[in-house]
């Protein structure tokens, strides 16, 4: 299943020099917000109902800062169990990656973690791992302290934020702040498998539904 987008709204700065590509995937349990995240990121969008990913969803933005341009190209992956074996498909030469979980939902986090160590054992040693507890819109259901997470995090080297893909809160931030984290150099590879052409700031939109895929 293929989906088609419109250009979106610039993402930074005016772009220069090279644009450096750079494959990201989401991963987490199932429901927590991956695509929400995703697409509230690429397009500016958000659905209250969420069709769940089957297998992985494909899709580029490119974040401009000081004088770099980066291009994501995300992997978003389906979090339903039947699709843990083929995770290491996608976050296998992946330079970032985003683990969510559910701010309302404790075993999302536990399960958040699990990913982190798997990340830790398989993906490369250099991968900028984030953390980012998504549905902060609903604070009046927390079940997983802001504290909490964010020393998890400390612990383990992870950048942290707390995001609402229902009212953008931090949404932008965080992949901004990856790209910051990543090292940028003239052999970058992203090393999504797509390659999405157009310059800057432009959205560089591509989806493809992967049949053989991985997690929500």
């Amino acid at each position: 299943m293929s989906r088609q987008g419109t250009p979106q709204r610039p993402n930074g700065g005016a772009p220069q020099g090279k644009i450096q590509p750079f494959k990201l995937v989401l991963l987490g349990e199932s429901a927590v917000g991956k695509s929400s995240l995703v697409l509230r990121f690429v397009k500016g969008q958000f659905h209250e109902y969420q069709e769940s990913t089957i297998g992985a969803a494909f899709l580029t933005q490119t974040v401009c800062f000081d004088d770099t341009t980066v291009k994501f190209e995300i992997w978003d992956t389906a979090g339903q169990e039947r699709y843990h074996s083929l995770a290491p498909m996608y976050y296998r030469g992946s330079q970032a990656a985003i683990v969510v979980y559910d701010i309302t939902n404790p075993e999302s986090f536990t399960r958040a973690k699990n990913w982190v160590k798997e990340l830790h054992r398989q993906a490369s040693a250099n991968i900028v791992i984030s953390l980012a507890g998504n549905k902060a819109d609903l604070g009046n259901k927390r079940m997983v302290e802001y504290d909490e997470a964010q020393a998890y995090a400390e612990e383990n080297g992870l950048l942290f934020m707390e995001t609402s893909a229902k009212t953008a809160m931090n949404v932008n931030d965080l992949f901004l702040a990856i790209a910051k984290k990543l090292p940028k150099n003239t052999d970058s590879q992203g090393g999504g498998g797509q390659r999405a052409g157009g310059p800057g700031i432009a959205l560089n939109e591509q989806t493809e539904q992967q049949k053989s895929g991985c997690c929500k």
